[in-house]
């Protein structure tokens, strides 16, 4: 879930719905459009592109300082096929990459690009409530989400020979769902970034998700200042992420080993995702040997024991040339370069400063702002959000390699033979 501040404060909110009325916001942003995208076979990528921008475009409500035009586009979902100089005559490969809650599929951009550079097919969706206010998650429903992935990656496996699935955070809980899911043919490997298969800040309260219902209307009305994202969140979003997390970990608790390649990528800052169950799981279910984990963590740390093994790589994320203290759950599937959160970006600086305000933090001198993690209050030093990965470059080359040894139980990888463009 990309909000992964907003999920934590909602642990406060869910309480306070409780005893506060479901009436209507004030604004056409805060209520859900009078229609929703729904889960429908995808016969066509082209045709089904038509559809969610005909969407995008009656009901999504504008923020200021973007051209709604580039609003549209940005949240779009979208196909890039891989480069032309790639081998025609190898076996295809694709993978399906599904976004956050309250994201968009705009997240995936670097590594999308990087993939169909290398010669794989990326595919992307918009989930349903996503993309146009955020009024329409009190309209968004769990079970349409998954059958919207089950959809898009059905359609994957008919257009490549070998088709990847994989998730940021809420996306990445509902690709785990469907690459376990034991009624449905498996995909060829699972990437799985921050995914929201344990929570920490709001674990303790999801108890509370069945009485979403009463205030399913409720929405936390936040200013709304990132044009592929939202601040604002709905209490019925809450409830819906309860029941993908429910989903996941009861098909975990199912299979004592999982023989299906992962690539699992994690920060040890994430507010919200709960790091050591991710490292339990990976390290004790999912046995095959083309898996592997990236971790981000202070290196100066002393290693944690679960953290002990030689499929797990850390990498240290406290980069004071850069001043950064450490990665953001946002973050991890970002390059420096990205048009909008990379280092020149304009969500770059002060998106979500830590104990400052919006005003405060972009008076700060350009030295005297370091970045990191979403945290409830004022660091020692000034700090806001990070939005980009500094190690980008590795995330892709590791996914490139993971790709290549989840397929080579074969006389010759499919991808290692696309991998290689034509000259």
């Amino acid at each position: 879930m990309a909000a992964d501040s907003k999920l934590l404060r909602f642990t406060l909110i869910i309480l306070a719905g409780l005893w506060l009325s479901g009436c209507a916001a004030s604004s056409s942003r805060y209520e859900p459009a009078p229609q929703q995208l729904q889960a429908q076979p995808v016969g066509d990528f082209d045709e089904y592109a038509r559809q969610v921008r005909n969407h995008l475009e009656q009901y999504r409500v504008a923020i200021d300082g973007f051209p709604l035009e580039d609003q549209v586009a940005w949240n779009m979902p979208y196909e890039i096929p891989p480069a032309t100089t790639c081998n025609a005559d190898s076996e295809s490969v694709g993978i399906l990459l599904v976004h956050g809650l309250s994201d968009s599929p705009y997240m995936f951009r670097d590594l999308a690009n990087t993939l169909a550079a290398r010669c794989v097919r990326v595919r992307t969706l918009l989930l349903q409530g996503h993309g146009t206010r955020p009024g329409d998650l009190v309209d968004a429903e769990a079970d349409v989400w998954r059958a919207q992935v089950d959809a898009h990656f059905a359609a994957l496996r008919e257009t490549v020979d070998h088709a990847f699935i994989g998730g940021f955070s809420l996306g990445g809980a509902l690709a785990t769902e469907r690459a376990l899911d034991p009624d449905q043919p498996a995909p060829a490997g699972l990437l799985a970034v921050a995914p929201a298969w344990e929570l920490n800040g709001l674990r303790d309260y999801l108890w509370l998700a069945p009485y979403a219902a009463w205030f399913r209307d409720f929405v936390e009305e936040e200013p709304e200042l990132n044009p592929v994202k939202y601040e604002s969140l709905a209490i019925n979003a809450a409830a819906q992420v309860a029941d993908v997390r429910a989903g996941v970990q009861a098909i975990l608790s199912a299979r004592e080993q999982i023989d299906l390649p992962l690539m699992l990528v994690a920060t040890e800052a994430d507010s919200v995702i709960n790091l050591p169950f991710l490292a339990q799981q990976f390290k004790f279910r999912f046995e095959h040997p083309a898996s592997r984990m990236l971790v981000f963590r202070d290196t100066r740390e002393t290693l944690p024991e679960l953290l002990n093994d030689p499929r797990i790589r850390s990498l240290n994320s406290y980069l004071p040339e850069a001043r950064v203290l450490e990665l953001s759950h946002m973050s991890l599937n970002i390059a420096p370069d990205n048009p909008l959160y990379g280092i020149n970006g304009p969500l770059n600086r002060c998106l979500e400063p830590n104990g400052l305000t919006l005003q405060d933090c972009e008076a700060l001198a350009e030295d005297d702002l370091w970045f990191g993690a979403w945290h409830p209050g004022a660091l020692e030093v000034p700090t806001s959000r990070l939005t980009y990965n500094p190690y980008f470059d590795v995330v892709a080359d590791t996914l490139t390699q993971f790709m290549q040894a989840a397929l080579a139980g074969a006389d010759e990888s499919p991808y290692t033979a696309i991998h290689e463009p034509d000259r």
